[in-house]
C-alpha cells in the first residue's frame, strides 16, 4: 500500500486527524513499506504533539498487516521528555500487539538524550549512515 493510499484510508477513517494535523502543522508523516510502517517526525516533538502522534500510531498498532514500526527522527529539530515518554508508550503498545519498534535516522542530539536517560536500552536504534556515536558509553 502506498503512502497516498494509507493517508487516504486514515483520512476516511478519521477526518478529524487530517484536519488536526493540518491545523497544528505537526510534522508527522506515515508511510507503508510492505509489513513495515514508518512514522516520520520532523521539526518539534514535544508534549503538544501527543494527540497527533497517538492518532498517527494507533491505526498501525491495530493493523494486523503491520509487523514492524520504524520511527524516523532524522528531521527532528527538538525533542523533550514528553516526547520520550510517547516513544516509550508506543514501544509498550507495540510489544503487546507483537510488533517491533526501531528508531531510525537518530541525530546526535537525540541519541545523547536517549543515552543520558538510558532509553537507548529500550529501543533498537539505527543511526544515520556514517555516524559513529557510542550510545552505550
Amino acid at each position: 500500500m502506498g503512502v497516498f493510499n494509507l493517508v487516504a484510508m486514515i483520512a476516511r477513517q478519521n477526518p478529524a486527524l487530517t484536519n488536526y494535523l493540518r491545523e497544528l502543522q505537526v510534522g508527522i508523516e506515515i508511510q507503508m513499506l510492505d509489513k513495515t510502517a514508518r512514522i516520520k517526525i520532523s521539526d518539534c516533538f514535544d508534549s503538544s504533539s501527543y494527540l497527533a502522534f497517538k492518532q498517527a500510531y494507533s491505526p498501525l498498532i491495530a493493523n494486523a498487516a503491520v509487523q514492524f514500526i520504524e520511527v524516523d527522527v532524522s528531521a527532528l529539530g527538538y525533542m523533550d521528555s514528553a516526547a520520550l515518554g510517547m516513544l516509550v508508550q508506543l514501544d509498550e503498545k507495540a510489544k503487546i500487539a507483537g510488533k517491533s519498534i526501531v528508531l531510525i535516522g537518530v541525530p546526535g542530539s537525540v541519541a545523547k538524550i536517549l543515552r543520558v536517560t538510558n532509553a537507548d536500552k529500550l529501543f533498537s536504534i539505527n543511526l544515520p549512515s556514517g555516524m559513529k556515536l557510542d550510545l552505550r558509553g
